[in-house]
């Protein structure tokens, strides 16, 4: 009787057609992974989310099917993926795994000859010497699974009875967090085009203008210069708390430019705000408030700053003008943290909220956004986004101009 792996198709994938990224970036994640692997004592790492088989074997999920679809990082040994056949050929086509296992699927149930998947993941590991051993997993925050069931994840549990699972969260989010400069410069590509858009928004909008054709003006200007590639990747630009609407903009109303299109799976997020008509001048003193702590977390943005360093200069430089702000930052309803870390995630590690010791590094990609308000709503949330250096900042979002909250009469 054939096993699992004898049903399904093994090919090494080192020379894709169409490379999600250049051989010798994914070569460099792998080494620098088994080099945090060794200091952690894992012998390899199982990858059941999506970001995840993204950075560390280039391969991008064509669709949201059932099936199982892990990653294995071994400390020693080839990486191995397994896949149902359409995940298996994209991973052929873009990325990279010695040892690439797909699998037969269909959308209503296996065909008579297809393998078991979780079985076939169970036979993999025991060939490549792993049962028994202690594999990482993404047991932690932000890991979304989406290639397990809790089923199908207590069956591969059953089949390895004698294997140790740990969490390996703290030790991804290490290698994530420092960008490569291959990544660095997909950043830069994906927020100098995102900031043009924008700004065509912010010199449109005026009164009596469509606010969706706005939109759509700036989507179009994306998808020519090419960092909307696919409808697979997020688009996260959003007019705060509703989507941009088919509606005339007359004074009163206002539009939030937040996040921004994705490229190579990598997310954009700089924030704008804009005011239809005219406003008063508390108004404008309080937007600016939001600009000012901008400025005054640019001047300490570098290297060896703690994220709750940043929150605190933020609200403190609020708290000059607006001794309240205090109480706004810690509640419930408001908006508490001032920025977080970028990638493949708009929202990753590290986050700048109150008392976070988390400390800034070269490499990092984080986005600043502080906050302030009139009259219990939004005076301004402008937000940029930042490469951090060995001295400071590179400012990546610095296309998009002024930080305060344009009025359009």
């Amino acid at each position: 009787m054939p096993s699992e792996l004898d049903k399904a198709i093994r090919r090494e994938t080192l020379t894709p057609q169409y490379p999600y990224m250049p051989r010798e970036e994914w070569q460099d994640r792998i080494t620098r992974v088994r080099a945090l692997m060794k200091e952690k004592g894992l012998d390899a790492l199982m990858l059941v989310n999506s970001q995840n088989h993204q950075y560390f074997f280039g391969s991008t999920k064509t669709y949201k099917n059932v099936y199982p679809a892990v990653g294995i990082v071994p400390r020693l040994g080839p990486t191995a993926a397994v896949m149902e056949s359409a995940d298996s050929l994209v991973l052929e086509t873009q990325g990279y795994a010695e040892l690439n296992v797909g699998f037969r699927g269909d959308t209503q149930a296996p065909t008579p000859t297809a393998s078991e998947p979780v079985k076939l993941i169970s036979e993999l590991m025991y060939e490549m010497d792993l049962a028994g051993k202690t594999i990482g997993m993404e047991f932690g925050r932000f890991m979304w699974w989406d290639a397990f069931t809790m089923n199908e994840w207590e069956r591969l549990k059953k089949d390895l009875p004698t294997t140790t699972f740990v969490d390996a969260t703290d030790l991804i989010w290490d290698l994530r967090m420092i960008k490569s400069p291959w990544e660095m410069e997909i950043m830069r590509h994906l927020h100098r085009v995102t900031a043009k858009g924008y700004a065509r928004i912010l010199n449109d909008a005026a009164p009596g203008m469509n606010e969706l054709q706005l939109f759509y003006d700036a989507l179009k200007f994306w998808i020519d210069e090419g960092i909307v590639e696919s409808t697979n990747y997020t688009l996260s630009c959003m007019n705060a708390i509703q989507p941009f609407r088919d509606r005339t903009l007359n004074p009163g109303d206002w539009i939030m430019l937040d996040g921004g299109p994705c490229y190579k799976g990598y997310c954009s997020d700089i924030q704008r705000f804009i005011k239809i008509g005219k406003v008063s001048p508390d108004f404008e003193k309080a937007a600016r408030l939001a600009s000012e702590a901008m400025w005054a977390v640019e001047e300490i943005l570098k290297p060896g700053v703690t994220a709750g360093q940043i929150w605190e200069t933020s609200y403190a430089t609020i708290a000059n003008k607006v001794p309240d702000i205090w109480r706004t930052a810690r509640s419930r309803r408001m908006v508490g943290w001032v920025g977080h870390g970028m990638g493949l995630n708009i929202h990753e590690p590290p986050y700048f909220v109150e008392g976070s010791d988390a400390v800034l590094k070269e490499g990092m990609v984080v986005a600043v956004e502080v906050p302030s308000y009139h009259e219990r709503t939004f005076a301004n949330m402008p937000e940029d986004t930042y490469i951090i250096t060995n001295d400071g900042y590179e400012k990546l979002s610095i296309d998009l101009g002024p930080t305060e909250t344009s009025v359009r009469t």
